[in-house]
């Protein structure tokens, strides 16, 4: 199998961010073309311009929702504004005995395996691993109950008012939600970050401990990487409750970056390229 383009050892930490960087206006687009809009079953949906934040569509973008592994952008961020990719986690937990209700997708890591921070990213991000997720979470909080706390402070510091995590893989649970809204400008703020931009991009990988020995191969959930359109990856999520849901980060040929969001569609490849598409032939910048 052949390996993506994996991030860098070493990423400079940020701890600068003003909630009102997401928001800052630069080139506004503007609907130039009066084409008929898509056709968007999903239970929700919001496309968003990157550099301004102005919303380009919505539909039901303030309602709590399932999010499911969507969940995974957030730890993300977490250990991204604390640690460098370079540092070495030893795997403490035993995830192989867990049953998939409690994990999901897994890449099996091994218990006292060590391997990076970034590797561990990787999983998390690529193929959404939820054994990476819990790895991670013990290895910044000391604990999966106080990951979660930090969780929940992020959202205060972000103004996600509709968010709300009780876990850092995106299991099913009533108290476990977030809206579309919440969930572009969740991501607007993870693409500050250059080692997330180069992670989420990655096809398939093939990550291991540090001594070599453990090889973990995976590939991207996110099948529209190698669409016709400019995918710059994000995340994709499904569970039960929150159905197959969907974040993209699109580019066009002049670099204007749009987020794409859907939650519990029914076909969330075709009505997130619809949307993509849509937005690049109406909107100029």
């Amino acid at each position: 199998m052949s390996t993506g383009t994996l991030v860098p050892d070493t990423v400079q930490i940020q701890n600068n961010f003003n909630n009102a960087d997401l928001l800052e206006v630069h080139l506004v687009p503007v609907k130039d073309i009066d084409e008929i809009e898509p056709v968007i079953e999903a239970v929700a949906a919001l496309v968003m311009d990157m550099d301004s934040g102005v919303i380009l569509y919505e539909k039901d973008i303030y309602t709590p929702l399932p999010m499911a592994s969507l969940t995974k952008i957030m730890t993300a961020i977490l250990i991204l504004e604390s640690h460098d990719l370079s540092e070495v986690v030893t795997v403490n937990g035993n995830y192989g005995a867990m049953t998939e209700d409690e994990i999901g997708v897994r890449i099996w890591l091994r218990q006292y395996e060590k391997i990076t921070v970034g590797n561990l990213l990787t999983a998390l991000l690529v193929p959404s691993a939820g054994d990476a997720a819990l790895a991670l979470a013990e290895y910044h909080s000391g604990s999966v109950e106080e990951f979660i706390r930090e969780m929940n402070k992020k959202t205060v510091v972000l103004n996600l008012e509709n968010t709300n995590f009780v876990n850092p893989i995106g299991l099913d649970d009533e108290q476990h939600y977030s809206s579309a809204f919440d969930l572009a400008i969740l991501t607007k703020y993870a693409l500050t970050f250059p080692a997330f931009r180069n992670i989420i991009r990655i096809r398939e990988a093939t990550v291991a401990s540090t001594d070599g020995k453990i090889k973990h191969q995976f590939e991207n959930t996110n099948w529209l990487l190698d669409s016709y359109l400019d995918i710059q990856g994000v995340k994709t999520g499904t569970t039960e409750a929150a159905g197959a849901s969907l974040i993209n980060l699109a580019r066009d040929y002049r670099g204007h970056e749009i987020i794409s969001v859907l939650l519990n569609s029914q076909d969330r490849f075709q009505e997130n390229k619809s949307l993509i598409d849509w937005i690049f032939r109406s909107y100029k910048w």
